[in-house]
Order: structure tokens, then C-alpha cells, then sequence
């Protein structure tokens, strides 16, 4: 804002006129065409390409995902349609609104707004969650595979040892390492337990409802990430934040003041606010962005070149076993290494799915940082917003 339009005694009514420049430099905010929200029920359709419901009064959660869960392993799309249907946290978030997001009321309205962006957020929370927990179980299965070789090294080295043939040095080496793989796969187990219950509690399930199974490992990446080049502008349309900004501007641009330097510092407070609104959300779009493009690429870097090369390696270092080139500690060692990075390749692909996640999230209109905060955010109970009645 240029400092000397603080002291030019114009109508405020005229600064309408360079209100409006401005908004229009910094980006349209206003909603898309539906209004931004077709309803809830459209909301949620956006989640998945088949239909899904939402958490109603009077029906029965448990019969309407009990097919779901003895569908066979659960995928994401099915967590999700889990979740919201069953997710106490989002129930209580609807209710808490009630009539305010029934069909009666118009698409625009905050509270239906903001339900929608409930759904959007439990949504991110619970595929992140699903990722979260297979990934874990993958890994776990990683490194049980490299205790085994541990386990194979350290009974070898005890016999070897036993025989003369090794010292206690040599033997005490080997066991270090199966001591330590034994330490790392008893972590992993935890951790893949650990994120199990964590979709458990997003998806709002007990009891025998908890036994369901999951897919053995993550899905593959896509053939090529997804180019967004504007990524910025989509944002900004489907800020609510920002459009909730807007519109209180508008209404104070409208209202009728006296002129006069009061009237001045108003009118540079109500734009610079929306001003702000739209720069934030600007750099988290591209934040978003950025993120899931060095996600793609670091996941396409493990599966296309890291992975290769180990097995590279430890098929040369078996043919080199076999022409009694190498030890057999050596073969050992390279399939706890290998094992270790198909591991680190897992959590690549997962932090790839993670930030998808975000990045669909934030392409929603949710802030970047309850996107990336949706462990939470969306299932908790949330109070009912003055501005929605």
C-alpha cells in the first residue's frame, strides 16, 4: 500500500475503486460456479469415483461398513468410505451444526462451507493414516527379513567360533549385528502396531471390526506426477478463509462512513487483510506443490536407480560366493543391506503418498498446515461457527 494514500482526504466510498485493483492484483477469489460446494453429499463424492455416503441420523454405520470391511484388504478409498460414515469426531461436527448444513440451506453457506472442509480434511487424515499403517507393516517385514540374516550370520559365527576357527572378537561382531537388527525389527513391529491403530480410531471402528486386513504393500507411483501449473489459482478459488475474508470486506467496502483519516486506515486494514489471506495462500500452494514433486521424484529415484543397484550388488556378490571369491558373511551382509534399503524405498513411496495427500487437500481449500496436520484436525469436535447461523 502506498504510504501516501494514508493521507488523501477522498470519500472513502472511492476506495472501492482501488480496493477492488487490488484484490484483482493479488488473485479471484470468488467461489466457483456451484458455489464451491454442492452440498455435503457432493463434498464427499469428490473423495472417490463411486458413490459414498455420510454420517446420518437414524443410520446404521456398523451394516453400512460391515460389507466394506469383509471386502478383502482395505484400500484407501474404502478407509475413507469407513470413516465417514463412522468417525464419531465428524458426527459430533455435523451435528453441532445440524439444519445449518441440510439441504435446506443455500451451497454457499459458512457452515456448509465448513462441513464440507471437515470432510475434506477427515478424508487426507484417513488416507495418510491407511499409508502410514501398510508402509509400517511393509518396513516391519523388511526388517524381519534382515534379522533373519543376521540370525544366519551369528549362528554361523558361533559355530565357526566353537570350531577355532573364528575368535571371540570376530564372534562377538556378529552378534552385535543380529543384537542390533533384533532392536530395529522389534522398533518397526511397535511403530507398524502403533499406525494400525491409528487408522483404527480415524476410521472409528472396535471390536471385531478392528480385524480387518491390509494390502501387503503400497500402490505403485504414478507413471508421471501430476503438472499444476495453476496450482496458485486453484488454491485461491477454493480458499474458504479467503473468501470468508472477501466477503466481510465487501460488506464493509458497502457500508457508509464518514470521510476522514479513520476511514482511510479502515479501508487499508479490511484489504491488507484480505491481501494477507491470499499471499499465504499463494506460498502454501506452491509449498504444496514443491513438496509432492520431491516427494515423486525421491520415490522414482529408490525404485528406479537405489534399488537396481543393491540388487546389482548382491548378485555379483553371490556369483563371487560361489566362485569362492567372497564369503559367506558377505553375501550376508549385503541382504541385511539390501533389506534395509527396500525399507527406505518403502518409506519414500510413502512419503510420496503423504504429500499427495496434502497436496489434494490443500487443491480443496484447506490450509497447508491442517492438511498437514490431519492426524487431528478433521475428527475432532468442532463448535458450531457464529457466523454460520
Amino acid at each position: 500500500m502506498n504510504s501516501s494514500l494514508i493521507h488523501h482526504r477522498a470519500d472513502p466510498r472511492q476506495l472501492g475503486t482501488l480496493a477492488l485493483l487490488l484484490l484483482t492484483l493479488t488473485a479471484s477469489v470468488a467461489a466457483p460456479p456451484d458455489g464451491g460446494v454442492s452440498g455435503l453429499q457432493g463434498l464427499a463424492q469428490s473423495q472417490a469415483s463411486t458413490p459414498i455416503a455420510i454420517a446420518r441420523p437414524g443410520v446404521d454405520s456398523d451394516a453400512a461398513i460391515a460389507p466394506l470391511l469383509a471386502a478383502g484388504p482395505l484400500d484407501a478409498g474404502t478407509a475413507v468410505r469407513i470413516a465417514l460414515l463412522n468417525n464419531p469426531g465428524l458426527q459430533v461436527s455435523l451435528a453441532s451444526e445440524g439444519v445449518n448444513i441440510s439441504d435446506a440451506t443455500s451451497a454457499g453457506n459458512p457452515a456448509k462451507r465448513q462441513a464440507g472442509q471437515d470432510i475434506t480434511l477427515l478424508s487426507a487424515q484417513v488416507r495418510k493414516a491407511w499409508a502410514r499403517a501398510v508402509a509400517a507393516a511393509q518396513i516391519a517385514r523388511h526388517f524381519a527379513s534382515a534379522k533373519e540374516s543376521a540370525e544366519a550370520g551369528g549362528e554361523l559365527a558361533r559355530r565357526m567360533a566353537r570350531a577355532g576357527n573364528w575368535s571371540k572378537l570376530q564372534q562377538a561382531r556378529e552378534q552385535l549385528l543380529l543384537a542390533d537388527a533384533a532392536a530395529q525389527l522389534a522398533r518397526a513391529q511397535q511403530t507398524a502396531f502403533s499406525e494400525r491403530e491409528k487408522l483404527i480410531v480415524a476410521m472409528g471402528l472396535w471390536g471385531s471390526q478392528t480385524g480387518f486386513t491390509l494390502p501387503d504393500h503400497l500402490p505403485d507411483l504414478p507413471a508421471q506426477p501430476q503438472e499444476l501449473p495453476d496450482v496458485e489459482t486453484r488454491v485461491l478459488r477454493q480458499r474458504l478463509d479467503l473468501q470468508l475474508a472477501s466477503v466481510q470486506w465487501a460488506r464493509q467496502r458497502a457500508a457508509r462512513r464518514e470521510p476522514g483519516a479513520d476511514a482511510l486506515w479502515d479501508a487499508m486494514r479490511d484489504t491488507a487483510r484480505v491481501r494477507e489471506l491470499a499471499v499465504k495462500a499463494r506460498s502454501e500452494a506452491r509449498e504444496a506443490y514443491h513438496g509432492y514433486r520431491t516427494a515423486y521424484d525421491l520415490a522414482r529415484h529408490y525404485q528406479a536407480e537405489v534399488l537396481p543397484l543393491y540388487q546389482f550388488v548382491n548378485d555379483e556378490t553371490l556369483l563371487r560366493y560361489n566362485g569362492m571369491l567372497a564369503s559367506v558373511f558377505e553375501v550376508l551382509a549385503e541382504a541385511r543391506a539390501q533389506a534395509q534399503a527396500a525399507g527406505s524405498a518403502v518409506e519414500a513411496r510413502r512419503d510420496f503418498w503423504l504429500a499427495e495427500a496434502d497436496l489434494q487437500t490443500v487443491l480443496a481449500g484447506a490450509p497447508l498446515e491442517a492438511a498437514s496436520s490431519a492426524a487431528s484436525g478433521a475428527s475432532a469436535p468442532r463448535a458450531p461457527s457464529a457466523a454460520a447461523h
